[in-house]
């Protein structure tokens, strides 16, 4: 488990805290054990024989030797096959051991496909591998990492927000729901038909700079949504499910109970000639039309966010800050490496 949580840790970018350990509840051969009975047996009469207490005239030593071998590593090879392949269920993670007893961890974000058989075996597909883990041979709490993909996307279904819950030694999964007010669930029932992935927050996970603003609309003078030609998702992010940041196809983003909106015109020459635009949804979406942004900043603030951009078209460079209460990214596939990434 050590090694485990250096992985995790070096993956995630924090400790290993909860997490459940599911054993296979295969039945050992009592005959396994016999036989390592007669290993050990056989063992201290070879013992007995170098220290001339015993004769080894009816059982010579290369006879002892070869005979013990068998009787010795055949049951320790069946019984270790069959107390390995544990899985591990972390919050954002699985791992699955292998026969040399080392765990191979897996973002539940990096599986590409899941395919659950007759047999209740799952087939787990990620970039690098393929996994099967028949949940007929473990107890049947491990059912929650079926349901977990579930939630992820697989099995025909849409991707919905979850969270992986612990419970002293139980494990269990459930629907997330953030708080929104009605106009925003509204807003999200609309364009969960137009997006395959809608997911709020992680905002420091998402990179704007060189997304192009093609409209700006507002819904009840309190939520703004922004239409993207893309965005950037860091590989942190759990919509990206590649190892290095991404780029979207077309995006929108949802921005809940805007408030305390200023746009500026910066000046061309001196940074200190900076004009007061305006302060209305309406200059806004006047000014945030069809424009690229040069640079982007969220930022935490006690109960809000506010989120600051500079925006250029041609050679016209404006200034828009706002605050917030929440955000969601709508976007429906991941098209290529992103900007940073081929870049570096």
């Amino acid at each position: 488990m050590k090694r485990l949580m250096k992985q995790y840790l070096k993956r995630t970018q924090k400790p290993l805290e909860s997490y459940k350990v599911f054993k296979k509840k295969v039945p050992i051969n009592k005959w396994a054990f016999l036989l390592l009975g007669i290993f050990l047996a056989m063992l201290v009469y070879s013992v007995l024989e170098l220290l001339n207490v015993v004769d080894s005239e009816y059982l010579p030593l290369t006879y002892m030797a070869v005979v013990g071998a068998v009787f010795g590593l055949g049951p320790l090879l069946y019984i270790h096959l069959k107390t390995t392949n544990r899985v591990v269920i972390c919050e954002d993670a699985f791992a699955r051991q292998n026969v040399l007893r080392m765990y191979k961890l897996v973002m539940y974000r990096d599986v590409k496909k899941v395919k659950h058989s007759r047999r209740n075996v799952l087939k787990i597909h990620t970039k690098r591998r393929t996994l099967r883990i028949p949940l007929s041979k473990y107890p049947s709490e491990l059912e929650v990492l079926k349901r977990i993909f579930n939630y992820e996307g697989h099995f025909k279904q849409s991707r919905k927000p979850y969270k992986v819950v612990f419970d002293y030694d139980e494990v269990d999964v459930e629907m997330h729901k953030p708080s929104f007010d009605k106009q925003t669930s509204t807003l999200i029932e609309t364009f969960s038909e137009s997006y395959f992935n809608l997911t709020p927050g992680y905002l420091d996970d998402i990179s704007l700079y060189g997304t192009t603003i093609d409209k700006v609309r507002f819904v009840d003078k309190k939520h703004a949504v922004f239409e993207l030609s893309h965005v950037d998702l860091k590989k942190n992010h759990p919509d990206n499910t590649d190892f290095n940041a991404k780029k979207t196809d077309e995006a929108v983003m949802i921005f809940e109970n805007v408030m305390h909106v200023e746009i500026f015109n910066l000046g061309k020459t001196k940074p200190a000639d900076v004009e007061l635009l305006g302060t209305g949804f309406d200059t806004l979406k006047k000014v945030a039309r069809k424009t690229d942004v040069f640079e982007a900043d969220f930022k935490p603030l006690e109960e809000r966010m506010s989120l600051d951009l500079t925006l250029a078209a041609g050679a016209s460079k404006k200034r828009v800050r706002f605050t917030f209460k929440s955000a969601i990214l709508g976007f429906n596939k991941l098209e290529k490496d992103a900007w940073f990434e081929r870049r570096a």
